[in-house]
């Protein structure tokens, strides 16, 4: 006979919601208030008013057309080389 154990996991995950998502039959990505997408070393968060904290660009001029960076708390997009 097969014991039965309760799964502390599954009850708790019914708690869990989903910041980060892809819409149904689509390919964009979802971020609700309070998520946050990491790609590489910068972090674009939703805050709880809607606004988009970006933390983790570059200082320096990347050099490369079209990278973002911070330029003394500016965000700006580079020229190129």
């Amino acid at each position: 006979m097969a014991a039965n154990f309760p799964l502390e996991k599954e009850s708790k995950m019914s708690d869990y919601s989903t910041k980060v998502y892809h819409e149904i039959g689509g390919d964009r990505m979802v971020v609700e208030p309070g998520g946050a997408v990491k790609i590489g070393a910068v972090v674009f968060t939703v805050a709880a008013d809607g606004n988009v904290i970006i933390t983790g660009l570059p200082t320096a001029e990347p050099a490369a057309v079209g990278a973002l960076y911070s330029n003394s708390g500016v965000l700006t997009l580079s020229n190129g080389p």
